[in-house]
């Protein structure tokens, strides 16, 4: 297998092209980098920054580049013995005109060779919902919104920047009386294979022909012009317009989370997954690609049985990797053939490995003033996944009690109980989803379904007869037909994941604010912290079940930059210092408001942790941090959906917000208390992204770099953190680390500390990590995962371990907890106790060198006053 040494996520799009990447593939080797991570580069919808919304899954996106420049680019990679690992989107494309599959079924219907391709309940209507009018269709008409126009392919319906194409059989109906065309487009039953040179026909008649064209011109003014000649045509198409609101109570289509226009396919049905990756197959045998990252896994009906059809179209060597959240106890199923996930689990456990977690009880007490509507977590993710499940999927709940009802495993009742109990035990499981196969469930899905029932009856208790029912159901004791219970239940688990995702990740993280570093994907403000002890079994687990899981520390999803956290992180050992300060802030603010009450005391304590992590190295914040923060404020409120939200926007409130915002960067008095506070807190966070930086190219798994973060990355949440990357100042930095000299090394090690700000000593730690992880290619891959006892004073601030295989032993040592230990300017505090060392076993004493001074130190003496006196950071390689 051709396994990653390090990935490189680089988020392609109309902004950042296959060209401008070409253009790194020098320095990103030089740096270190042994494969190129892609996101989706698919032909996507127009002017599409993220890729996620694909077109057409056959070709490479026109704005991103040709497929000949991508041979070139994967011509010059195999040249340096670099890969690429590309993200593919399996669950959704997008609902538009330009989706190919789409087009073909808004054209033809049945007779399309797509029609069920997508999770799309025909028998409703018989059409499929397009919710994207801004208005009822009524309102809609009659403000003579929606239009029927022609052009290169054909009549389509054109509501602003929709364009969707008009039925086949609507044609007679458009040209009636028209001459010839009547007799051409009357009875088209007998000519679908001939559509598209019907069609293309017309096309070309229309633009070559001025009284043809002038004809249907005249037509389509006078259909435009009448609401009931519209809506004659409207009754023929094979979709139904509809108020984007609408999708909150009614909805025959499956979309991606609550997302309109992302509509899901069925990927279970072996024709569809043949046919929508074949041109990725095709990548992969010409070795243009060597790795697979799969997008919403969980979006699947049978996300094993996809994977399994996946690893043996590709072979048994093939790198693939999923895109799956886990809770912090949920493991990965082993017996899924990828070698892993994309990191979202190692970036918990870091995050809170760098948290004191003997800080919980202050943190929650103190919060608990701020906010005393939420004091307990679990209960505010189980409301708020009740108001995602009734407002905002309602649409899809009512299609899960439809199919209970039609596969005879409920029955309709005149109260409406046993339905509010199917909605409370979806809100009620703990984990994304699960992955029934089969009856019997597993011991551990079983225990997962037991608890959803047991959260579901806390908070529901006048329910517990019909959640008993259900939970019979779910787990196939229920008497019923053993293969419709499965399939209920695996119909359900499609839905508990995006209720998850928009209950928790899209609200609760933006209202639950103790402490936000751990407002993030795959983390938990439930969990505070992890001792060295735990971080340590974690990372002994992943050695043993998925040792080439990605280790990301930073992803497009992540809703803050990952050096942004480490501040955040910073505030859990100076807790009592951090909420005095905030009272000072607070005084300051009650005289900035416009309102007493805007921001409410929870925002307004969101904003200055938000300040913590965003607030500029050097420098005052200028008008570009006010405008990228008001654009994440408006956010941070909607999806909170107290005093705003996307579908009710309250912009009256979010002006005051911003307002309360652009006063607080504007006072004196905030500036100065603030910059204090704010200047000990970044060089504490420095160095916690240092031990941040370390571990992720050095524990189990394959090291990931988000585009740009080898320097510091201070970004919001996206689109903040696909802002370009300045790559000059990156390659600059990177000869400037590479002509230091060995011989001078404390002196230098000892300015970049001072230049801290800069980013470079992130950088260099990253660079020359990367080069020993290179070097020790097997070690970190195949090599043991071993503890390492530190003893001394405040030990338990510190991580040690080793990676051995056969002679070959790296020791890393990096401080967890860092007020201990260094002083504002990323010094050893004096004083420090020459008995706080590193206990080396004697199976793996002797001479070392540290990759970041080059010095030599005997294993008998890894004393901490020794080792972080030139970086707070230690890479240790055995000389053999």
């Amino acid at each position: 297998m051709k396994n990653p040494v390090s990935t490189y996520r680089v988020q392609l799009s109309p902004e950042y092209t296959l060209e401008d990447m070409e253009e790194i593939l020098d320095y990103l080797e030089a740096f270190g980098i042994s494969t190129i991570y892609s996101a989706p580069l698919f032909q996507a919808r127009k002017g599409s920054s993220h890729g996620y919304d694909i077109t057409n899954p056959f070709r490479l996106n026109k704005e991103i580049g040709k497929l000949a420049l991508f041979k070139r680019i994967s011509d010059r990679l195999q040249q340096k013995k670099m890969t690429w690992l590309q993200d593919i989107v399996p669950n959704h494309m997008a609902f538009d005109g330009d989706n190919i599959w789409l087009q073909d079924i808004f054209e033809l219907g049945p007779e399309a060779s797509q029609y069920n391709y997508f999770d799309i309940d025909w028998e409703k209507n018989g059409k499929l919902m397009a919710p994207f009018l801004g208005n009822p269709l009524e309102e809609v008409l009659a403000n003579h919104e929606l239009k029927l126009e022609v052009s290169k392919r054909g009549f389509s319906f054109v509501y602003f920047d929709h364009r969707y194409p008009a039925a086949a059989r609507s044609y007679y109906l458009i040209l009636k009386g028209l001459g010839k065309w009547d007799e051409k487009f009357r009875d088209l039953s007998d000519k679908k294979e001939r559509w598209e040179e019907l069609k293309e026909f017309l096309v070309r008649e229309y633009q070559k022909v001025p009284d043809i064209r002038n004809s249907i011109n005249k037509r389509l003014i006078d259909i435009n012009a009448s609401e009931e000649k519209l809506k004659q045509i409207l009754d023929q198409q094979f979709f139904l317009p509809a108020h984007w609101k609408e999708t909150e109570k009614e909805i025959n289509y499956r979309r991606f989370f609550t997302i309109n226009d992302l509509i899901c396919l069925k990927m279970e049905d072996e024709q569809v997954f043949e046919s929508y990756h074949r041109f990725i197959l095709q990548l992969c045998e010409e070795n243009l690609i060597q790795g697979l990252r799969i997008d919403h896994i969980d979006g699947l009906f049978d996300p094993k049985a996809y994977l399994e059809r996946l690893r043996e179209k590709l072979g048994p060597d093939f790198y693939i990797i999923i895109e799956k959240i886990l809770e912090w106890d949920e493991k990965l199923p082993v017996h899924w053939p990828v070698e892993g996930t994309s990191g979202y689990g190692f970036l918990a456990t870091v995050n809170q490995v760098l948290t004191n977690k003997n800080s919980e009880d202050l943190f929650f007490k103190a919060y608990l003033k701020v906010d005393p509507e939420h004091p307990d977590y679990h209960d505010l993710v189980y409301k708020q996944k009740m108001f995602i499940l009734n407002e905002r999927m309602g649409g899809e709940y009512k299609n899960l009690w439809q199919l209970a009802i039609d596969l005879e495993l409920l029955e309709e009742q005149e109260d409406t109980k046993l339905k509010e109990a199917l909605g409370a035990f979806l809100a009620g499981f703990p984990v994304y989803r699960i992955y029934p196969e089969e009856f019997p469930l597993r011991k551990r899905q079983r225990k997962i379904i037991e608890a959803a029932y047991q959260n579901a009856l806390t908070h529901s208790e006048a329910l517990e007869r019909e959640l008993e029912q259900i939970k019979n159901v779910f787990l196939g004791d229920a008497g019923k037909d053993k293969e419709s219970m499965l399939m209920f239940l695996q119909r359900c688990q499609q839905f508990t994941g995006p209720l998850a995702a928009k209950g928790v990740e899209d609200t609760s993280f933006y209202i639950y604010n103790e402490l936000i570093s751990h407002n993030e994907v795959g983390d938990s403000p439930d969990v505070f912290g992890v001792s060295v002890e735990g971080f340590h079994k974690r990372m002994q687990l992943r050695r043993e079940d998925f040792p080439l899981s990605i280790n990301a520390t930073a992803t497009h999803d992540t809703k803050r930059g990952e050096d942004s956290r480490m501040r955040i992180n910073v505030l859990s050992e100076i807790g009592e210092e951090w909420f005095e300060n905030v009272g000072q802030w607070k005084e300051i603010g009650e005289k900035l408001r416009k309102e007493k009450s805007i921001p409410d005391a929870n925002e307004e304590y969101f904003i200055y942790q938000m300040l913590i992590g965003a607030w500029p190295f050097d420098g005052e914040p200028g008008e570009e941090f006010l405008e990228r923060s008001t654009a994440y404020l408006q956010k941070v409120l909607r999806e909170a959906k107290v005093n705003s939200s996307w579908a009710q926007p309250d912009e009256k409130y979010e002006e005051q917000v911003y307002e309360f915002l652009k006063k607080l960067l504007k006072s004196d008095d905030f500036r100065t208390s603030f910059g204090k506070f704010h200047h000990n807190v970044s060089a504490y966070g420095a160095i916690k992204s240092l031990s941040q930086s370390l571990l992720k190219i050095t524990a189990p798994g394959i090291p990931d770099v988000y585009q740009g973060t080898e320097l510091w990355d201070l970004s919001y949440v996206d689109p903040d953190n696909r802002r370009p990357v300045d790559y000059q100042l990156r390659k600059q930095y990177l000869e400037e680390i590479n002509s230091l000299k060995p011989e001078n090394i404390t002196e230098q090690l000892q300015d970049l500390k001072q230049d801290f700000p800069s980013g470079k000593i992130k950088m260099f730690c990253l660079h020359k990590a990367l080069q020993t992880r290179k070097d020790f290619k097997e070690a970190f891959e195949e090599g043991a995962y071993l503890p390492l006892e530190v003893k001394g004073e405040n030990a338990e601030g510190v991580i040690a371990f080793a990676r051995k295989l056969r002679e070959k032993v790296v020791i890393i040592v990096v401080p967890a907890m860092v007020t201990a230990f260094f002083t504002e300017e990323l010094q050893l505090k004096e004083g420090l106790s020459n008995d706080l060392r590193v206990v080396v076993p004697e199976d793996l004493k002797g001479d070392f060198k540290n990759a970041f001074t080059g010095k030599t130190i005997s294993s008998e003496e890894i004393v901490l006053n020794t080792i972080f006196a030139d970086l707070p950071v230690a890479l240790l390689i055995k000389e053999v």
